[in-house]
């Protein structure tokens, strides 16, 4: 019989349990322009942002193992923001200056996908 780690069990049962729940879309405002998303247990926090344009969204990676936040969705690069990979502690930014839906997920992790949905501003 294989050793399966623990580590890897906990992480794919997140995997499948944030897979078949509803994802709530977080609208967030804040005054300095700056959203944070944590990235822990092989998903990013919030999975959906919806902000105004103009707003910097900052990701930090709280795995001990490399993720990264690449445009588009997997095997289909979308080719507007590439983070390339970053490790434990790092963080990694952008800012989203058109209106649009811009998905992403983990080069490394590819069931890891995130969506930035940017308003005009004053919506």
């Amino acid at each position: 019989m294989r050793y399966i780690p623990k580590s890897f069990l906990l992480s794919l049962f997140a995997v499948l349990l944030i897979g078949t729940a509803a994802v709530p879309v977080v609208r967030s405002y804040a005054a300095d322009g700056a959203v944070q998303v944590s990235i822990k247990l092989f998903s990013f926090n919030p999975g959906v942002l919806e902000v105004p344009a103009g707003t910097t969204v900052v990701w930090t990676n709280g795995d001990a193992i490399e993720h990264s936040v690449t445009n588009g969705v997997p095997g289909k690069p979308g080719g507007a923001f590439d983070s390339g990979f970053f490790t434990e502690g790092q963080t990694w930014s952008y800012t989203f200056n058109e209106p649009g839906e811009y998905p992403y997920f983990c080069r490394r992790h590819e069931s890891m996908a995130g969506m930035v949905k940017v308003v005009p501003k004053g919506e």
